[in-house]
């Protein structure tokens, strides 16, 4: 969720779920660990740790992403790899979005 409001944070527009992602980051310390709570509130602040700033950098100036990912995956045992989904995620949706993909719903 953290890449998810991270990749919204760049957009010049924000999508219309940053909002519920917003809020659901506002109310973290009811559901989830502290350390959680507060990186969700920070990624809601558009807030990030180095490699993740490296990564958007590269991204937004057409450099090589190489390094940044590598240094990306090295954050914790799954934590980089987990932002990293998330960041993924976001650009997916604002590229559908600047598309005009509209979500398919899922057959019942």
């Amino acid at each position: 969720m953290c890449g998810l409001l991270l990749a919204a944070q760049v957009r010049r527009r924000p999508p219309d779920w940053l909002a519920a992602l917003a809020h659901i980051a506002a109310e973290a310390d009811r559901l989830t660990p502290p350390v959680s709570a507060a990186l969700l509130r920070q990624a809601a602040e558009g807030l990030c740790i180095p490699q993740v700033a490296a990564l958007l950098r590269a991204a937004a100036t057409g450099g090589d992403s190489s390094g940044p990912v590598t240094a990306l995956l090295a954050v914790g045992h799954s934590s980089g790899c987990d932002l990293l989904h998330g960041l993924c995620a976001g650009a997916r949706l604002a590229t559908r979005a600047r598309d005009g993909v509209r979500p398919r719903s899922t057959p019942s």
